[in-house]
């Protein structure tokens, strides 16, 4: 067989990834639209190739210029260490700290937030009563704050009872002490 009968034959079998490709492959490729990478090629800020009137897009040279793109914009570097678990407890902490303290209770939304958990654990702690439930709100689930601040603390006391309601006449006794 001759070249002229089977076209191509003579390219070897990873030519076809080194092939070149048109510019609606280089904007799939990179997400954008056609006109706009035509705009860059004209422009010289994307690696191309002109064969008299076409623009061509060599695969190998555009992602080699994405990953120099990528490295120049400051992505992260795949060697750069994840957070230590000493840096988590301190941005943790560093967290706690921004949370109003002054709140008196909190819904089951915020407690989970706090915690770094899920509601459903939320609900467990309260069952076991690790956390204390403070008066609903409907049915809002309301949670008193110190005792979610206590279980964070990791305190081995026991956590801060809630306040106790006094009866109606127990107050007025003590309003009536109080007046001269």
């Amino acid at each position: 067989m001759s070249r002229a009968s089977k076209p191509f034959a003579y390219l070897s079998a990873d030519s076809a990834v080194t092939a070149l490709r048109s510019p609606e492959w280089a904007a799939e490729y990179l997400g954008m639209d056609v006109a706009w990478v035509l705009e860059a090629a004209e422009r010289g800020e994307v690696p191309c190739i002109r064969l008299r009137t076409a623009i061509r897009f060599d695969p190998v040279a555009i992602k080699a210029w994405v990953r120099a793109r990528s490295k120049q914009s400051g992505a992260p570097k795949e060697t750069e260490s994840t957070p230590t678990t000493k840096e988590l407890r301190a941005l943790r902490t560093d967290l706690r700290a921004l949370a109003s303290t002054s709140d008196v209770a909190i819904s089951a939304d915020e407690a989970a937030r706090r915690l770094g958990c899920g509601r459903t654990r939320v609900f467990e702690l309260l069952k076991q009563r690790a956390l204390l439930r403070a008066k609903s709100c409907g049915r809002r689930t309301m949670i008193i704050a110190a005792s979610v601040e206590w279980l964070l603390a990791g305190d081995a006391a026991k956590p801060p009872s809630p306040p106790r309601r006094r009866a109606a006449t127990q107050i007025e006794t003590e309003i009536l002490r109080l007046k001269p």
